[in-house]
């Protein structure tokens, strides 16, 4: 049998907030050794799954162990949180969020020129390139197993990596009015300039 694992240092962000979540259903801070026997106790009575206390300690850094956790037990302490599992968590997180600060790695479209080329690439393995005709405006160049297909235009502002890029206004083949599409949902685009 393969063991599921998630490396930790990928996820820490929700982590933290999955253990905060856990925390404010149990009732307190989880920090010392009784905390950790109360909150396996806690956990096996909510959801009828067992999580060993040394596993908690690991998982909150009160005990030296290993950096990954399995899936098991990301989706027992989501579920204690109220959640159905570890993804219905994390789709959940990533949802709620009301604002994010973003790095300088925004592309602006005011900051390219007429004929620049970006490649555009979310999951699974779609991968698009566009090209800039200004005015904020692009043409699909080469489109891989993507619904964007060459030929399509739309306006778009700008680009973050790592989000969503919602398309408004797309004219795409055999379609005769705009429409609205998404890139990248789960997971955001990669941006390359070319």
């Amino acid at each position: 049998m393969v063991k599921e694992t998630i490396i930790i240092a990928n996820v820490q962000d929700a982590l933290d907030a999955l253990k905060k979540e856990v925390e404010e259903k149990v009732g307190r801070t989880v920090e010392l050794p009784s905390d950790f026997d109360m909150l396996a106790a806690a956990i096996t009575t909510a959801t009828s799954e067992y999580i060993s206390t040394n596993t908690l300690k690991r998982l909150w850094g009160y005990a030296k162990g290993y950096r990954t956790s399995r899936r098991f037990t990301l989706n027992v302490l989501a579920r204690y949180a109220g959640y159905r599992d570890w993804d219905d968590f994390y789709h959940n997180l990533s949802n709620t969020a009301a604002s994010q600060i973003f790095d300088s790695h925004y592309i602006d479209s005011d900051t390219l020129q007429p004929g620049a080329r970006l490649t555009l690439r979310w999951r699974p393995g779609r991968v698009v390139t566009l090209e800039y005709h200004g005015d904020n405006e692009y043409v699909v160049v080469e489109s891989q197993n993507s619904k964007l297909a060459v030929g399509d235009t739309f306006k778009c502002q700008g680009f973050i990596p790592g989000q969503p890029l919602i398309i408004n206004g797309l004219m795409h083949q055999g379609i005769d009015h705009p429409i609205n599409y998404i890139c990248g949902k789960q997971g955001g685009i990669e941006i390359n300039k070319l």
